[in-house]
């Protein structure tokens, strides 16, 4: 998972909910997609794919919250789930050319264009 500050998801948000937030480890590695597809696809099957982006606000959240397995085995459906840079890292910006921001932008086109060359090997059309 993304870097980021879990404090007022635990407090503020879960809480309304009698939620727990899962305990899981955080990396500056974090640009990686997930990639769920029905037991008999194989490349050439031409299925639909169904691109799942998290929200949170661009501060927090994770791919792996999501399991994209039922989906994809019930519907007949590649489902692809992306990860990408949240808050300073992937947000920040000074307002000049320095520090232009919107990498966690950039990070979800880079994995849009990657499904759209690489998703036929999975069975994606």
């Amino acid at each position: 998972m993304c870097l980021q500050d879990l404090t007022p998801v635990k407090s503020e948000f879960l809480s309304q909910f009698n939620m727990t937030y899962p305990s899981v480890s955080m990396s500056e590695d974090c640009l990686y997609l997930s990639i769920y597809t029905p037991a008999h696809s194989h490349e050439g099957s031409n299925l639909p794919v169904m691109v799942w982006i998290h929200g949170g606000a661009l501060v927090f959240g994770m791919a792996s919250l999501y399991d994209g397995s039922m989906l994809a085995a019930l519907e007949n459906v590649v489902v692809v789930i992306i990860q990408y840079r949240l808050g300073v890292l992937g947000f920040f910006s000074t307002g000049d050319k320095h520090a232009t921001g919107n990498w966690g932008y950039l990070d979800q086109v880079a994995a849009l264009r990657w499904v759209q060359q690489n998703i036929a090997h999975f069975g994606g059309n």
